[in-house]
């Protein structure tokens, strides 16, 4: 096998391996996501994901830089289309961070747990928040958000309605979160 070959098939196996855990931290809790389950839904063996990631901290830090790169994306085609229609792109983008589980993926944007994000993640961070403030100037010049709301108060409020509430909750009122996060749509829109 070619060296260039081996370096393509480890980066394909490297993002396969974050893929799988962006998605079980999206649909289940930490506790419940185990690495050998994130190895078996990449389809790799255990060797392989603690030789990507020899710690659960390095996939964490993998898969939080990937969330926010995935954002990042959602952010600038919200950008460059949202003049043809203010108020479907500014909803849009919304939906599709509610889609995408920022809930259940906070901890992307959290400093200080125990083992932290670190300085990488906050740069991105820091940079996709001042971006989105760029977007929220767009949506108060429409009258779709006030023209106090920030990056961080609609971040805060998002996560927070979005926050997977367990299978006995989501029995009980199957559209809850949707609901929630009408109301909020709704709610920074207020003057």
């Amino acid at each position: 096998m070619k060296e260039g070959s081996v370096r393509a098939d480890a980066r394909r196996k490297r993002q396969q391996i974050i893929e799988a855990a962006t998605e079980r931290f999206r649909r289940r809790s930490s506790s419940e996501t185990t690495l050998e389950g994130i190895a078996k839904d990449a389809g790799v063996g255990i060797a392989t994901l603690y030789r990507h990631f020899p710690s659960r901290a390095d996939l964490r830090l993998a898969c939080a830089l990937n969330f926010i790169d995935t954002l990042r994306g959602f952010l600038d085609e919200t950008l460059e289309t949202f003049d043809d229609d203010p108020e479907a792109h500014w909803e849009g983008f919304v939906w599709r961070l509610v889609d995408y589980g920022v809930g259940a993926l906070v901890w992307a944007f959290v400093d200080g747990q125990s083992q932290g994000v670190g300085p990488e993640v906050t740069d991105k961070r820091d940079q996709f928040f001042a971006d989105v403030e760029v977007l929220l100037d767009k949506a108060s010049d429409h009258g779709l958000v006030n023209p106090a709301l920030g990056p961080l108060e609609m971040a805060s409020e998002l996560i927070v309605v979005t926050r997977p509430q367990g299978q006995h909750m989501d029995q009980l009122f199957p559209d809850v979160q949707k609901r929630l996060v009408g109301h909020l749509l709704a709610a920074w829109r207020q003057a």
